[in-house]
């Protein structure tokens, strides 16, 4: 039903001409709906869209989530690490500059995972004393009880690890994520 009603309304849009609501309706359909339903590659240029619309627009706040979403399936989709390197420094900077916070925070988790992959030795380097940056995010979300960066953490731990084949550690950041979605209201968008 919600894909249905994302379809409408991105109808609706695109007779009406109402771009100043573009970036709300691709946030939430092909961020939030769209991506369950279909493969992550074809919400990616519609989120991008949606981001530019949304800065053209002034809707800021949305456009700034919007490329977290879409920096988030990036990663996902396998983009090269070093274009996708770059993407996030930019985002990362307007997102200051914009006084995005809530959007910052999400993606300097991507960020930090990106540079750790550039930057590996063959081994995984996201959890543990190889990086500092990523226990203290950890450690302040479990804080605020910020159950959804929590979650990301081990989401990209668990990636971070099944690259270098450490299996038994990502069957245990899977663990702790599953744990801490029990806590949540709904479950965590990706896997």
């Amino acid at each position: 039903a919600a894909d249905h009603i994302g379809r409408l309304s991105v109808l609706l849009l695109d007779k009406c001409k109402a771009e100043e609501y573009r970036s709300h309706i691709y946030l939430l359909y092909y961020g939030c709906v769209r991506a369950f339903n279909v493969h992550i590659v074809q919400c990616i240029d519609k989120l991008l869209h949606g981001y530019h619309v949304g800065m053209l627009t002034g809707n800021i706040e949305n456009a700034m989530l919007i490329a977290c979403i879409h920096q988030a399936n990036s990663f996902l989709l396998g983009r090269h690490l070093a274009e996708l390197k770059a993407e996030l420094d930019s985002f990362g900077k307007l997102m200051v500059e914009y006084k995005q916070m809530f959007a910052r925070n999400r993606i300097r988790l991507i960020e930090l995972v990106v540079s750790n992959l550039l930057i590996s030795n063959d081994c995984p380097s996201l959890i543990g004393a190889q990086n500092t940056e990523m226990e203290d995010l950890l450690e302040q979300a479990t804080k605020e009880n910020d159950t959804f960066i929590i979650c990301q953490i081990y989401i990209f731990g668990c990636i971070d690890a099944y690259i270098f084949g450490e299996y038994e550690l990502a069957s245990s950041m899977i663990g702790k994520r599953q744990e801490v979605e029990k806590t949540m209201s709904r479950r965590i968008i990706y896997f």
